[in-house]
C-alpha cells in the first residue's frame, strides 16, 4: 500500500503569490511607462503651446504699442489749428497722415492649438483651468478679427474722403498693416483736412472705433499673460 503524497500546499502558496505579485508588478510598470508617455507628450504640447503664446504676445505688444502711437498722432491733429498745421515739421506729416488712416490685424500664433483642436488632441491637456484659457482664447481671437475688419471699413472711409484733396496718399500692400506712403501732402493739405467737417466726422469715427479695438486687445493681453504664467507653472510642475 502507498503512502498518501503530501501536498507542499506552502510552496505552492508561495509560488502562487510570487506569480501574481509578478503580474501585478508588470501591469504596475505598463501603466506606469504609459503614464510616464502621457506626461512627456503632455509636456511637449505645453512647451509648443508656450512657444506660440510668447510669439503672439510679442506681435501682440508690437500692435498696442503702434495704435497707442495712432492715437497720439491722432490728437495731436486733432488739436492743432490749421496755422500750426501749415508750419508742422514735414516729418511730423507721415505719422499724422498714417494715424487718421491705421488698420489693424492682429494675426496671433496659433499652430500648436489648431492642431490639437483640429485632430481631437485637447485631452492632452490635463489642466481644467489652461482649457478654460485656451477657450476664452480662442472666442476672443474671433471677436478681434471681428472688430479689425470694422476698423478696416472705417479706415476705407477716412482713405476716400481724403480723394478730395488729391489723396489717398496711402495704400495698402500685402497686408492691412503694410502702409505705403504714395505721396506726402504738406501741412496744407493737413489744414485744409482739419477744417473739413466731414472729413473730421469721418476720421473722429475711425478714431473711435480704433479705441474700442485697442480696448479689446489690451483685455486679450491680460488673458494672454495670464495663461503664460499659468503655463510655467506646469511645465515646472512636470
Amino acid at each position: 500500500m502507498t503512502e498518501p503524497q503530501i501536498i507542499p500546499w506552502k510552496r505552492i502558496a508561495v509560488e502562487a503569490t510570487a506569480i501574481v505579485i509578478s503580474i501585478l508588478l508588470a501591469f504596475a510598470i505598463d501603466a506606469w511607462w504609459a503614464e510616464k508617455k502621457e506626461r512627456d507628450v503632455e509636456h511637449r504640447t505645453l512647451q509648443a503651446l508656450r512657444s506660440d503664446l510668447i510669439a503672439s504676445n510679442e506681435e501682440l505688444d508690437r500692435l498696442l504699442q503702434g495704435l497707442a502711437n495712432a492715437r497720439t498722432n491722432f490728437a495731436r491733429f486733432q488739436s492743432a489749428t490749421p496755422a500750426e498745421l501749415i508750419k508742422i515739421d514735414p516729418e511730423a506729416v507721415r505719422p499724422i497722415v498714417i494715424s487718421l488712416v491705421t488698420p489693424a490685424s492682429f494675426n496671433p500664433i496659433t499652430a500648436t492649438h489648431d492642431a490639437l483642436s483640429n485632430d481631437g488632441r485637447l485631452g492632452l491637456i490635463s489642466d481644467p483651468e489652461l482649457l478654460r484659457h485656451l477657450s476664452n482664447w480662442q472666442r476672443a481671437l474671433d471677436d478681434i478679427e471681428a472688430n479689425s475688419l470694422d476698423l478696416h471699413a472705417e479706415s476705407v472711409r477716412v482713405l476716400r474722403s481724403m480723394e478730395l484733396y488729391g489723396g489717398p496718399f496711402i495704400r495698402w500692400r500685402r497686408s492691412l498693416d503694410d502702409l505705403e506712403v504714395l505721396q506726402r501732402p504738406d501741412g496744407e493739405v493737413l489744414a485744409v483736412l482739419r477744417q473739413d467737417a466731414d472729413f473730421m466726422g469721418k476720421a473722429r469715427m475711425h478714431q473711435y472705433t480704433l479705441s474700442g479695438y485697442l480696448l479689446e486687445l489690451r483685455r486679450l493681453d491680460e488673458n494672454l499673460e495670464s495663461m503664460l504664467a499659468l503655463l510655467d507653472k506646469l511645465i515646472a510642475r512636470n
